[in-house]
């Protein structure tokens, strides 16, 4: 089940993009540049927060009126307020968070469109018994220009499965 969602999430992506590809780009190379800037910045913020264990500054980053807006390792929360409490939980049993990315890409879809894709490792220390953790993760996030600011439509992270 997992893997289907999977598999049906990324091919909506590249669906997408690929219908993107086709027809005219209707931002120019400047305005490309300049939003994928502006989506940089305000994923460095939001990673700052996490590793912060500030869950509001994270979530401030996030629509409010998102239906479905986090999916983590097949666990769908249907609203922002959902996400925000398992956030919180889940923060919670840390005592810290780190991220490292290793590959990081923009697909600028339109002037207020846009999807971030990465991948890199997670570390983690647990609060109970001080264990410290690593872990992969990839991402995909579709962030939209509301009210001139960058946020969170959806995101999406999840484990690869072991090979």
């Amino acid at each position: 089940m997992k893997n289907t969602i999977k598999l049906v999430l990324i091919l909506s992506c590249v669906s997408v993009v690929w219908a993107i590809q086709e027809g005219k780009n209707p931002v120019s190379s400047e305005q490309q540049k300049a939003i994928e800037q502006e989506i940089l910045k305000v994923h460095v913020a939001m990673v700052k927060a996490a590793e912060s264990s500030d869950v509001e500054g994270l979530y401030s980053y996030v629509l409010d009126e998102c239906k479905g807006v986090i999916v983590q390792d097949g666990r769908i929360m249907m609203t922002r307020q959902e996400s925000l409490d398992a956030t919180k939980q889940g923060i919670g049993l840390l005592k810290d968070i780190s991220y490292k990315f290793n590959k990081k890409h923009i697909t600028v879809m339109s002037p207020t469109l846009a999807l971030w894709v990465a991948d890199g490792t997670t570390s983690v220390t647990i609060v109970e018994d001080g264990r410290q953790l690593s872990m992969p993760f990839a991402e995909t996030i579709v962030f939209v220009q509301k009210d001139g600011q960058w946020k969170v439509l959806h995101a999406h992270r999840s484990i690869p499965n072991p090979r």
